[in-house]
């Protein structure tokens, strides 16, 4: 840096280079790929959108809010505290701190750096303290590197973009964790209803237990309907046994949502809610738009591409603006008799001629990247109209396959009381009552688990069509 007297025109001539730079520095970047432009590039007409869903012809708007079409208030403030103390959820928000704080990092490099350096030393020349010499340095110091090429503002749009990916990926932690929380809801239900059902056959067995003593001693049967009639108990109290270490299993998984301490206490509803009406689907491209994660993975591809230009303009030359000035003074410059207070500037020019392969690698890396998010993102495309054909096949069969299985338990529950009568009169043997009544133990269980899991599928199909719980 060279060091001159302070004069009003030198300073007016920075000023001017100043000014000049920033003209230099207004290049516009690259616009924004177009959605079309990157849907294109993912599928190559590879994969044909069709207009509506295969499984469902229903192409209404899809609606919001699904969490309420349940009419379940209990349900609504578990989601609500869920979103609230959620540990995995909040680790999610700081994600999305820390992208928006690293856009203002990267932007940073377009403003100027302010630095201030303060000193003050002496120095005695002898023993005696004869001679005593001081110096002071106050020194004010500026420094800029005008983006003429665009190259700063493409990676702050890259940190953009990257940014929004992650405010997406929050919003779908968000919806997700709604949706975990409805279904471990509704599971914790099924479970409870599970336990009610085998409390409710224990009873029953014990009752066939005092029957076939009263008929032993009648007389009427011997030693073996009275063992078969105990180990049928014995059975079913250990199958009691285990579905209330899955319903506390449960409890304690829905705690742990909540962010409470696993202790199973939680209290959960007795009844499943009935199903709400039919969802609408709309089409499946307007998917590609609301849905979260689709969109974010759209961003990243943007931001791919942004990186890869970022690299592409590391190569051209940079221009460094340099201004300073300030108090310096010591003995010599007293001597001399020159101005302790000086400014100086200077203006660089940085040109990467030779760098060992790794400005180019880097090019090489980042187009590599983007590659590799256009394949995410077809990827998360196609994963997402799987889930939304698969939730709406399954709406259909779970309709259809509900009143089977309740007609199927009707059927059985009445024919073990038809076996219980002819057992009473001595028409048939125990084991043939003993057979029915685990048969429609089995139907019982199979019906309450269609249940849930038509519940939990409305739930997934509201997450796959990108619906919002808000």
């Amino acid at each position: 840096m060279r060091l001159i007297k302070i004069n009003p025109k030198n300073v007016s001539k920075w000023i001017c280079i100043i000014l000049l730079d920033l003209l230099l520095s207004s290049c516009a970047i690259k616009k924004e790929v177009p959605h079309n432009t990157i849907i294109h590039e993912t599928f190559n007409d590879s994969t044909f959108i069709p207009d509506h869903w295969v499984s469902n012809a229903d192409t209404d708007k899809v609606s919001d809010n699904w969490l309420k079409t349940f009419n379940d208030p209990v349900l609504d403030s578990i989601v609500a505290e869920a979103i609230r103390n959620n540990f995995d959820l909040k680790g999610a928000a700081s994600n999305v701190e820390i992208a928006q704080q690293n856009i203002i990092v990267v932007s940073s490099k377009m403003k100027p750096r302010v630095g201030l350096d303060l000193a003050y030393s002496g120095l005695v020349d002898d023993n005696q303290n004869t001679s005593y010499y001081e110096s002071t340095k106050a020194f004010a110091l500026v420094s800029w590197e005008p983006d003429i090429w665009g190259k700063i503002r493409t990676q702050e749009a890259e940190a953009i973009a990257r940014y929004q990916a992650t405010a997406l990926d929050y919003e779908y932690a968000r919806q997700s964790l709604a949706a975990t929380v409805a279904k471990s809801w509704y599971l914790a239900v099924e479970a409870s209803q599970i336990v009610a059902l085998f409390e409710n056959v224990v009873s029953l067995q014990k009752e066939i237990v005092e029957l076939v003593n009263i008929k032993k001693e009648l007389g009427k049967v011997g030693d073996l309907d009275v063992a078969e009639a105990n180990a049928n108990l014995n059975e079913i109290q250990n199958s009691l046994l285990k579905a209330q270490g899955i319903y506390a299993e449960t409890q304690r998984n829905l705690e742990v949502l909540l962010g409470h301490y696993p202790s199973a206490e939680i209290q959960t509803a007795k009844e499943f809610t009935p199903l709400p009406p039919p969802v609408k689907a709309g089409i499946p491209s307007i998917l590609l738009e609301r849905r979260p994660d689709v969109v974010a993975a759209e961003k990243l591809v943007i931001a791919a591409f942004r990186k890869e230009e970022a690299s592409e303009l590391a190569l051209l030359p940079s221009f460094p603006l340099t201004l300073g000035g300030g108090l310096l003074s010591d003995a010599l410059l007293s001597v001399l008799q020159l101005n302790p207070w000086m400014i100086g500037a200077e203006i660089g020019m940085s040109v990467p001629i030779y760098t060992g392969g790794r400005l180019s690698a880097q090019i090489e890396i980042a187009t590599a990247e983007q590659q590799r998010a256009i394949a995410n993102y077809g990827n998360v495309i196609l994963q997402a109209f799987r889930e939304v054909e698969n939730d709406l096949m399954y709406e259909n069969i779970l309709a259809q396959r509900i009143p089977f299985q309740r007609s199927v338990v009707e059927n059985r529950t009445e024919a073990v009381r038809i076996s219980m009568i002819k057992y009473e009169s001595g028409k048939i043997d125990l084991l043939p009552v003993l057979q029915l009544q685990t048969a429609l133990i089995a139907s019982q269980e199979e019906y309450i688990k269609l249940q849930k899991a038509q519940l939990n599928n409305r739930i997934d199909l509201h997450l796959a069509l990108g619906g919002n719980f808000e």
